[in-house]
């Protein structure tokens, strides 16, 4: 079993190995967590007082017995002491606790919130015994699990004696005004009930499938909570879920995801089983929305949908997600799927995909991601999306909008971990993503040798490739690289160390960019970053930056990936 432990000046580092997660809390997984102290040379004189209070808290014979209450109530604490809330979600808590595998759904695995409930009634009844003189309390209040710090409110001696010798007496004149407080409470109570309903049913007026609906019908699935904003999001960022009725979730990259909403037609259906090789982010395919008829003589308006999604004015990069469930519907056929399916997508009555293959477009890779950037909205302040059948019926398993700048593609930066980042230039970096084969490797620095950045920490190596959405452009792509393991102080006995021993090559879209590259000699050593930037690149056919690895001497390798728009 193993439990995260936090690294910096709350606990000692062990020897196992750092991840960072994607909102700058570094985490280490440990077989033991009974060694826990201060790191060597910290000011235990400056020190948050409340860090001391958690660690007195999971030292308590209340604790004693329960490594997993201890360690997700050290995670939780340090992404509040840390300002880090999003760190706190249901997944990323599932994941970084629980040993849950990336992607996993909440709704169907409910580890974090049965552990919850529990945590909570420790901590209740922690500070009612064993930590009863502790001035400050720690609770986590219900409906979130990022923890709170509160000073605990003492009653009075006078007021608890009063209190307590007060007797509960209930005489006739009471009551009346009892009755008249439930009569009162009663006649909220229907009059909330009635406006709910009427809210709800305006909410989950869908248009039929069969008819055309008008301009300004929008079909939106009520929430959990009757009233509450479509999606809780940060500010301008859209992102749907397509097909998908269940609650908002946390993607493996630490995006939220909403449920499907702002549809017109179409039906919801399960998505794609069988992502191969893996994807980053299966979650987001689980769920589709695809025309209804099957039929290539049907009315329009029974095989095409759309979107009409509201937002605040300005400039927004799109992108639309697919994976085609007849990719692998029939492989006795010995056949691909390619030319089974076509259709149309336009924004805002532009066409943007015509005759789109979804297989053909993606080539080997499971899925497809198309990008666009100067998207705004219409008249009507909303972002229409049609889909349209050309002849078969269309699909999407999800839409995002997130604020862009105009004429240009925000930056992306992918690191090959788990996680995102955010490094010591205050940079920002993804999570490992659009990547095709290969396997990742995690270099751990010891407490005595070569230190390396949390940026180079992580490598994808083997033959592989990278498919990274963008717009038609150019494009400046800079390539991180590190050698870590055939290095004269970490290679085992009989491997290659040094210079010679990785040779690969790299290239975009068929263009050679690097040729007999070897890390270690462009380096000039191991442990060494070593970045290489090329100019003037732009996407293929199929709206890719297709990056190729390919080794000649043992695998390739990469460490991180920047994209920037080189527009003006």
């Amino acid at each position: 079993m193993y439990t995260p432990r936090f690294t910096g000046l709350w606990y000692a580092p062990s020897q196992s190995k750092p991840f960072r997660l994607g909102f700058g809390v570094e985490v280490e997984m440990s077989v033991d967590d009974n060694s826990i102290s201060r790191a060597a040379g910290s000011p235990t004189d400056t020190a948050d007082p409340r860090e001391d209070l958690v660690q007195r808290v999971v030292s308590s014979s209340t604790f004693e017995k329960s490594p997993k209450l201890r360690a997700f109530l050290r995670y939780v604490c340090r992404c509040a002491l840390e300002n880090e809330p999003a760190a706190a979600t249901e997944q990323q808590i599932g994941i970084h606790v629980f040993g849950r595998s990336p992607g996993y759904n909440p709704n169907e695995d409910n580890i974090v919130r049965s552990q919850a409930r529990l945590l909570r009634l420790k901590l209740e009844h922690h500070f009612a015994h064993e930590g009863k003189d502790e001035q400050t309390v720690i609770t986590i209040p219900k409906g979130r699990y990022v923890p709170a710090f509160e000073k605990r409110v003492e009653i009075p001696a006078q007021q608890k004696s009063e209190t307590t010798i007060q007797p509960r007496v209930e005489t006739r004149r009471g009551r009346p005004l009892a009755l008249i407080t439930v009569i009162l409470i009663l006649g909220f109570t229907f009059v909330w009930l009635v406006s709910t309903s009427i809210r709800r049913k305006n909410a989950t007026a869908t248009p039929a499938a069969s008819g055309p609906a008008g301009p300004d019908q929008v079909a939106t699935p009520a929430l959990n909570i009757p009233g509450a904003p479509a999606l809780s999001l940060p500010a301008g960022e859209i992102r749907i879920a397509a097909g998908s009725q269940r609650s908002p979730f946390v993607d493996a990259r630490g995006r939220s995801w909403g449920t499907d909403q702002f549809y017109q037609g179409g039906v919801a259906k399960a998505g794609s089983l069988d992502l191969f090789p893996p994807v980053a982010d299966a979650v987001v395919f689980k769920t589709m929305r695809e025309g209804a008829s099957a039929d290539s003589m049907a009315p329009p308006a029974q095989s095409e949908f759309r979107y009409s999604i509201p937002v605040p004015p300005g400039v927004y990069e799109l992108r639309l997600y697919f994976a085609d469930p007849l990719r692998r519907a029939n492989p006795e056929s010995l056949q691909d799927a390619q030319n089974a399916r076509h259709f149309n997508v336009s924004v805002n009555g532009r066409p943007i995909l015509s005759g789109f293959d979804v297989i053909s477009d993606a080539g080997t890779a499971p899925i497809d991601v198309r990008a666009f950037k100067d998207i705004g909205p219409a008249s009507d302040g909303k972002v229409h999306l049609e889909f349209v059948p050309s002849p078969e019926r269309p699909f999407v398993n999800a839409v995002e909008l997130v604020p862009g700048t105009p004429g240009k593609l925000n930056p992306i930066r992918i690191s090959a971990r788990n996680a995102g980042l955010v490094d010591n230039d205050g940079t920002r970096w993804i999570a490992d993503n659009y990547y095709i084969g290969g396997r990742t490797s995690t270099y751990s620095n010891p407490d005595a040798g070569p230190q390396v950045a949390p940026l180079y920490t992580n490598e994808r190596y083997g033959n592989f490739s990278y498919a990274i959405p963008v717009p038609p452009g150019s494009y400046t792509i800079r390539l991180h690289f590190l050698e870590s393991f055939f290095s004269p102080l970490t290679a085992p006995s009989g491997i290659c160390r040094g210079a010679g021993c990785r040779v690969f090559e790299v290239t975009c879209n068929g263009v050679e960019l690097l040729r007999d590259f070897d890390v270690y000699q462009a380096a000039g050593g191991a442990f060494r970053p070593v970045v290489r930037t090329f100019h003037n690149l732009h996407p293929n056919g199929q709206g890719k930056l297709l990056l190729s690895f390919s080794p000649r001497v043992n695998y390739a390798e990469v460490r991180a990936i920047e994209i920037i728009d080189e527009a003006k």
